[in-house]
């Protein structure tokens, strides 16, 4: 049985007339009673009968009539929720932690003005989970702090050239010379975020460059807990400047000018390859590009 079938049932049992069915359609007569007959012949009932010159249904006809409508109007209302001018379900973001704090609040604000119906979900990972989750299917979108991203099997996207500074506390002994050589921290203590986040190969590759080990190494999977034990005088911390904003504000933190080699990070939004985008999250994907230029 046809959605078609069902279509050229209710409009004959309508009309009660082939010929005006076959018009109303535009279809041939021929089609009509070829249709009629093979869903007659399905259900293994009448569901027409002639009376005199006229057309009228059976018993089981007026029966399967209010069926067929009621299965019509169904079809109807499930296409009109999945229709594309229609932005609605449910958008799952993953996020590095700085970006859910300091980029992604301006952009889902934006996005919820224009998509009030859409329901927001954002799971903060490290940059390397962020590619599991992706093939995993479990998030649409992810976006990243990260260097150059080879993932053959990932779209990627730069939004924003991100400034990577050298941050310590008012207090210690480093903070009136102004500027960091990759060599100072031979005899210091450096603060790093744990192994997965997307910006700690290009600090460990920008002291390789230069030979140099720092004197002791303290890991944080937390941007927020690194930027307090940096406060303390704990150590030496090299952040994204987006994620230190508030705290050099404040002379929390004191920012070096880094005389080491440049370390290339980005804001990125990434989605697999075979990832089918929905008008919800093609929405997101032409946001976030129009706000990043």
């Amino acid at each position: 049985m046809e959605l078609r079938q069902l279509q050229i049932f209710v409009t004959a049992a309508q009309t009660l007339n082939f010929t005006k069915a076959a018009m109303k359609l535009g279809y041939t007569q021929s089609n009509i009673t070829s249709q009629i007959r093979r869903l007659e012949e399905e259900l293994q009932v009448k569901l027409f009968e002639r009376f005199g010159k006229g057309l009228r249904l059976t018993s089981e006809g007026k029966h399967f009539h209010q069926n067929a409508e009621t299965i019509l109007e169904q079809c109807e209302k499930a296409k009109d929720g999945l229709t594309p001018e229609v932005f609605q379900g449910v958008l799952t973001i993953g996020a590095a932690e700085t970006l859910c704090v300091n980029r992604l609040p301006k952009i889902l604000l934006e996005y919820r003005k224009k998509y009030p119906r859409i329901e927001i979900r954002v799971q903060t990972e490290s940059c390397y989970q962020l590619f599991q989750l992706l093939r995993a299917n479990s998030v649409d979108i992810a976006l990243a702090l990260a260097g150059n991203i080879q993932q053959p099997d990932m779209i990627v996207k730069t939004l924003y050239e991100e400034a990577m500074t050298v941050v310590i506390s008012p207090l210690h002994p480093l903070a009136q010379q102004q500027q960091l050589e990759p060599t100072d921290l031979a005899a210091e203590c450096l603060i790093l975020t744990a192994e997965g986040c997307g910006y700690r190969p290009a600090v460990l590759a920008a002291l390789a460059n230069r030979q140099v080990k720092p004197g002791a190494i303290m890991e944080l999977s937390s941007v927020g807990a690194i930027k307090e034990c940096t406060a303390c005088g704990l150590g030496i911390a090299i952040l994204p400047k987006i994620a230190v904003q508030d705290e050099l504000l404040r002379k929390k933190l004191i920012e070096l000018n880094w005389l080491g080699p440049p370390l290339d990070v980005r804001t990125q939004l990434i989605y697999h390859r075979d990832k089918w985008l929905s008008p919800a999250i093609r929405a997101f994907l032409e946001l976030c590009e129009t706000m990043g230029k």
